[in-house]
């Protein structure tokens, strides 16, 4: 993610806490000590989300996302149970919902590994092994198709093979 982004979630995250210790100390007693430990909390994963955001990973951007939506809860349920006034609600969870959107669309999509074709020629040999593993395959095999190129070992003949220590596999006829 861009520089920009990321000091916009910044503004976002100070704002929020801004709103939710206004909104925190217009409670009383009970209510007040609950939601307190909650914004403590909710301080620690915040904490945690910036430093994951600076490294670009994908997880602070989910766990950011997760933040955003239970504030958004937590401040609905403030406003619910406080019995004053809560000034600058509305600007709040404005912020809050918008902090929710570009944590949202800031999440990376996981890269996916392409899985290597074996080639269809034989030319390096007409007998496949793995470096790692005790057959030799037909090239056309299921289990040679999965060797990958850089631990293939390709041999001209049944022979050669057995010399190298492999043993013949079902689909070698």
């Amino acid at each position: 993610m861009g520089g920009f982004t990321k000091f916009v979630m910044y503004i976002i995250l100070l704002i929020t806490f801004l709103g939710l210790i206004n909104m925190i100390f217009n409670l009383h007693r009970f209510a007040f000590y609950g939601e307190f430990l909650i914004l403590l909390v909710l301080l620690l994963v915040a904490m945690i989300s910036a430093l994951g955001i600076n490294n670009d990973s994908r997880w602070a951007w989910i766990l950011l996302t997760l933040f955003f939506g239970f504030v958004f809860l937590d401040m609905l349920l403030i406003k619910a149970i406080s019995t004053e006034k809560v000034y600058l609600f509305l600007p709040f969870i404005i912020v809050t919902i918008v902090g929710f959107f570009i944590s949202l669309f800031s999440i990376k999509k996981e890269k996916v590994e392409a899985v290597e074709e074996v080639e269809k020629e034989f030319s390096p040999g007409k007998y496949i092994a793995s470096k790692s593993g005790t057959k030799y395959h037909a090239p056309k095999c299921d289990w040679a198709k999965k060797i990958k190129k850089a631990n293939a070992v390709w041999f001209d003949s049944k022979e050669e093979a057995k010399k190298a220590g492999y043993k013949k596999d079902d689909c070698v006829k």
